[in-house]
């Protein structure tokens, strides 16, 4: 009796330390990933790709193509949206802003969900997606035309609120003419 339950504890302390090891692992691997944009992001789309693959060879699963679109368009208003919104801002004197005006100090644009999560959010929800197609009870008889027009309408809906959201506060979530620093050659 004694031995079952010292050993009791030590087992459940190399479970422990196996997930442990595993969360590592992942994060190592995701520690990899990290420096690799392009990379990541066509893996993504391959992702997206096998998913709406596998949608429209079985044809069914709409419900689950509509919830993750509808998750996916979150995630980019989230990604379009700064992190500290002007519009919510009442105060002048809460921290840093937008600057409203062209001879305010440049701030640079920081968003509400950064790009790396941002891909791994999409990531991991679309292999949901794709594991939830191999399980007959998420694949409900749904018309399927009324699923993509709502979708657009939500889509175009989102995306003007979105487009005078960042007229009106004057700022633009990608940065094209980023300066790039090239190492100085050294004379010998």
């Amino acid at each position: 009796m004694m031995n079952e339950e010292s050993s009791s504890p030590a087992s459940s302390n190399v479970v422990a330390q196996f997930f442990k090891r595993l969360g590592q692992l992942y994060q190592l691997q995701l520690d990899k990933w990290t420096p690799h944009t392009k990379v990541r992001w066509a893996a993504a789309l391959g992702l997206i790709g096998l998913f709406l693959l596998r949608v429209f060879t079985k044809q069914g699963w709409y419900i689950v193509t509509y919830a993750l679109g509808i998750y996916h368009l979150n995630l980019f208003i989230a990604f379009l949206t700064p992190k500290i919104d002007p519009a919510l801002d009442l105060d002048d004197d809460q921290g840093p802003e937008l600057p409203t005006r062209s001879n305010e100090e440049f701030r640079p644009f920081i968003r509400r969900l950064p790009e790396f999560k941002f891909w791994y959010a999409i990531s991991k929800s679309t292999v949901i997606g794709i594991v939830c197609t191999f399980f007959e009870m998420f694949n409900v008889p749904v018309f399927w035309p009324i699923l993509v027009l709502y979708f657009i309408t939500l889509f175009c809906i989102t995306m003007k609120r979105q487009i005078k959201h960042m007229i009106k506060y004057r700022y633009l979530p990608f940065t094209h003419s980023k300066p790039r620093y090239q190492p100085v050659a050294t004379e010998k």
